[in-house]
């Protein structure tokens, strides 16, 4: 599930170390914590553990049923398995020089403790809006059944939060229980923004008057029999077969900046595969592979309805007995989690990166009669301002960063944020498992 943070930059999930004065020494062995034992050296060796980067550690000090909620996030992470797979996660991303220092720490409870920290970074350096709390409680066992975590925001409103708060609590009162922002799940919002983009796509990129070149409703004969001569030459197979002797069909040569973006895009287009297969939100898209067949050849006019198809809000969850009783709401169930890449993503991706890296190349160098450099950025402008059907490439390739960072949500940044190259070095490391609460 997507969370997004609030107030800022949030740190609460940097366990990376804490003053000596705290500090214990770790047991690279699973821990198997005393009731006796206070509260408080059980979170020391969580950290010690952490710093050691013995994840197996910190999954012996968590109960089974463990709940932690860093309250940037929505929901909470439920269960061990899945405490410890983000954990895994923010190892693999976090800078190694933040160091999460705490402050202050309860004592003389053997069930729960309290602790204040703050994040420096480099030699001692606090990080700004780096202050928070966290709470733990133990089970009988003496392991984690519970951790809270607060933290700063960035945001300071001061008194006008008192302000609206005033002015809320009116509204609260008669919403009742509907106040819940957890009810906002139920409603389509997500997906209704998506499907105002598309409209606005629509009436601007495809029929709007107000961009380059013809209206999707007048393209003339010349456009399609360009867009058709360029689909022959996909992925510079039929250019290559023809320079070798072996004329199939027919290499109809165009700008070679033209078949650079127009490859380029159905590169990306093709890894998009892999990612909506295994994307959690994706699953409750029906016939996805008839959708990335559309997205190859229609790009954004089949990829945008796609995201608003996952945008839908998840089914509910059915109540039970108790909660039916107490006159309870359904709540809109959680996304399933991601699931690990199937074994032929590098394939694509492989494909994908070989095919953008040539493009790349062919639109500067290849058919040499077409001009210099210079010639060639001439033709990219002269066409973006002049020709619907490039005008649109370009804009879907912003579009599809867009799209990339969305789907790519638990990958690593580099993967993540760089446009086509890190969602085509994603799929060749496959192992780069992505987190469904990321």
């Amino acid at each position: 599930m997507q969370r997004p943070a609030a107030g800022g930059i949030h740190f609460s999930h940097l366990r990376l170390c804490v003053p000596n004065r705290f500090v214990s020494r770790a047991s690279a062995q699973t821990v198997t914590p005393k009731l006796s034992q206070d509260a408080k050296e059980v979170i020391i060796k969580y950290y010690n553990a952490y710093n050691a980067g013995d994840i197996e550690t910190i999954g012996g000090l968590l109960a089974e049923d463990c709940s932690y909620h860093d309250m940037i996030y929505e929901d909470p992470f439920e269960g061990r398995q899945e405490i410890v797979e983000y954990l895994k996660k923010v190892r693999t991303i976090v800078p190694s020089d933040l160091k999460f220092v705490i402050e202050d720490a309860t004592s003389g409870d053997n069930r729960k403790v309290g602790i204040m920290w703050h994040v420096e970074c480099g030699e001692g350096i606090v990080f700004p809006f780096s202050r928070g709390c966290s709470f733990y409680t133990l089970n009988e066992e003496g392991k984690i059944i519970q951790a809270r975590d607060l933290v700063e925001s960035a945001v300071k409103p001061g008194s006008s939060s008192l302000n609206l708060l005033a002015t809320m609590t009116p509204l609260i009162r008669k919403l009742g229980r509907d106040a819940d922002p957890a009810n906002l799940r139920r409603l389509p919002l997500a997906a209704a923004a998506w499907w105002a983009f598309y409209a606005t796509y629509t009436a601007v990129i495809l029929l709007g008057s107000d961009v380059p070149g013809e209206t999707a409703l007048q393209t003339s004969p010349e456009t399609i029999t360009q867009v058709l001569n360029l689909s022959f030459n996909f992925f510079y197979v039929n250019i290559g077969l023809n320079a070798l002797g072996l004329t199939l069909v027919p290499s109809i040569p165009d700008n070679p900046v033209y078949e650079a973006v127009f490859n380029f895009m159905n590169a990306w287009s093709l890894m998009t595969l892999p990612v909506i297969l295994t994307e959690g939100k994706c699953d409750k898209v029906s016939n996805k592979i008839p959708w990335w067949l559309g997205i190859m050849f229609l790009t954004n006019v089949f990829y945008i309805p796609f995201m608003a198809l996952r945008a839908a809000p998840e089914p509910e969850k059915p109540l039970s007995v108790e909660s039916w009783f107490m006159s309870k709401r359904p709540s809109a169930g959680k996304p399933p989690p991601d699931q690990p890449l199937p074994g032929w993503a590098p394939l694509f991706g492989a494909t994908s990166l070989t095919v953008g890296v040539i493009s790349l190349v062919w639109a500067f160098i290849a058919r040499p009669e077409y001009g210099d450099v210079s010639a060639r950025l001439e033709y990219f402008l002269s066409m973006f301002n002049n020709d619907r059907v490039f005008f649109a490439f370009i804009v879907d390739a912003g579009l599809y960063s867009i799209w990339q960072s969305v789907l790519l949500h638990g990958a690593a940044p580099q993967h993540r944020f760089v446009p086509f190259f890190g969602m085509a070095t994603y799929l060749l490391s496959r192992n780069d498992s992505k987190s469904s609460k990321a």
